[in-house]
């Protein structure tokens, strides 16, 4: 099947078509940034000009909302659409998304503390928050993903980047230096309700070790160095540690996010896996990203999709307690669209693509809600689901660049059989 084939297809499951025999001259363009172009701000700081995503937009104006105690801007979401318009440039090439990189990129540079770490949000006016304790310059997912975003730029082929490129480097390979003193002794483990996990991830979290991981790929990649090598390893050895049941045993090869907890969003320990496995040709990381893949997500998709759930383990036996349902985010699908779409593009296996484009299907209305959740006439996506009727209709950027990325992933899979 080739590209526009896999468009078309897509497109069919998730606008609900009856045919998939549409030309792809007429077929939607499901990667539609208009309302993360709503969303974006250039602002000056001092003298420095960057650009901003606004995190909160409500419906029914769809007007920029700010917060007094957070800030309008963080680098939670300015890093994700980083990585969004960093591999949207690898595709569809133009001044004004390179223009968008440099921008993104110099907040992020901006937002970096004295000690290597990132504060994330900031005031209106310009001022940097430090003083949230969701914005404190630490070991935190802010820093990860501005770690993992940045990365993420040293693999855009565009020579206008190449001195921005050596502006970066030392910034990633600071923050690469910090990473020993997270896991100094990666043998050592805890016990959380007799499920025996990894000591140094009870903590920085297995969610948080997978945007690590994804930087360090990234950074291997780029330059590859024994050092970057052996922090790949440590880390995925760690995350393979957390991966629990199998084809026919609860939780079916699912890794778990924070001690004996899963939960869907930031669920992106198969993908980092996958794409790290990739990168070094490590054999292990790459099929245990597949299991949980093939087993789990059909798991998952069965049962309409959990958002959390508690792994316990007595007699020896496995049990999921606690299972939530709601609320359901496209924080909640994209990192496993993007595990099983990278799972096809390693595998060529139909199967994944199947799955990637089911878990896809969210978005269109196969949700509890029955709801569509991702508009691809605007690129607009909906916060999230409380219910089977309760659908959060406001659209803030978390929403919009996780559904843009879910959808990136899949149309911009390569040529397959």
């Amino acid at each position: 099947m080739k590209n526009c084939a896999i468009h078309i297809a897509i497109v069919a499951i998730l606008l609900g078509c009856a045919s998939q025999k549409m030309p792809p001259a007429v077929a939607p363009q499901l990667v539609n940034t208009a309302h993360l172009d709503h969303l974006y701000e250039d602002i000056t700081v001092g003298e420095t000009r960057m650009g901003t995503v606004w995190i909160y937009c409500e419906a029914p104006d769809y007007l920029h909302v700010g917060d007094e105690d957070e800030g309008f801007t963080c680098v939670d979401d300015v890093a994700r659409a980083l990585v969004f318009y960093c591999r949207f440039y690898q595709e569809k090439p133009s001044p004004e998304v390179l223009r968008k990189i440099k921008s993104l990129t110099a907040f992020v540079l901006h937002m970096r503390a004295e000690n290597g770490f990132f504060h994330n949000f900031m005031l209106p006016g310009g001022q940097i928050n430090t003083t949230h304790q969701n914005s404190v310059a630490r070991s935190s997912f802010w820093t990860w993903r501005a770690f993992w975003a940045l990365s993420e730029l040293l693999l855009v082929d565009a020579e206008p980047l190449a001195d921005l490129k050596n502006t970066v480097k030392p910034v990633l390979d600071e923050l690469v230096g910090k990473l020993p003193a997270l896991c100094p002794y990666p043998a050592d483990t805890a016990q959380f309700s007799g499920i025996a996990l990894p000591k140094c991830l009870t903590e920085l979290g297995a969610d948080q070790a997978s945007v690590i991981l994804l930087g360090l790929g990234n950074r291997y990649q780029a330059a590859p160095t024994d050092t970057l090598k052996n922090l790949i390893l440590t880390f995925g050895n760690l995350l393979l540690r957390d991966q629990f049941g199998d084809a026919q045993t609860p939780p079916h090869h699912a890794f778990l996010s924070w001690q004996n907890y899963w939960h869907a969003w930031g669920n992106t320990q198969a993908y980092s896996l996958l794409r790290a496995g990739n990168v070094l040709q490590h054999q292990p990381f790459i099929e245990a990203g597949l299991k949980e893949v093939r087993h789990f997500y059909p798991y998952l998709l069965k049962k309409g999709i959990l958002h959390e759930f508690k792994l316990e383990q007595d007699s020896g036996k496995l049990a999921m307690q606690d299972e939530k349902p709601f609320p359901q985010i496209a924080y909640d699908l994209s990192p496993m669209i993007l595990a099983a779409a990278e799972a096809h593009r390693i595998t060529g296996d139909k199967a994944f693509l199947e799955t990637a484009t089911q878990l896809a299907s969210w978005f269109s209305g196969n949700n509890p809600a029955v709801q569509a959740m991702y508009d691809p006439s605007i690129g607009r996506c909906f916060d999230g689901i409380g219910s089977a009727t309760e659908v959060n209709r406001n659209a803030g950027a978390e929403s919009t660049i996780e559904a843009l990325l879910a959808m990136q992933a899949l149309l911009f899979l390569p040529p397959g059989e």
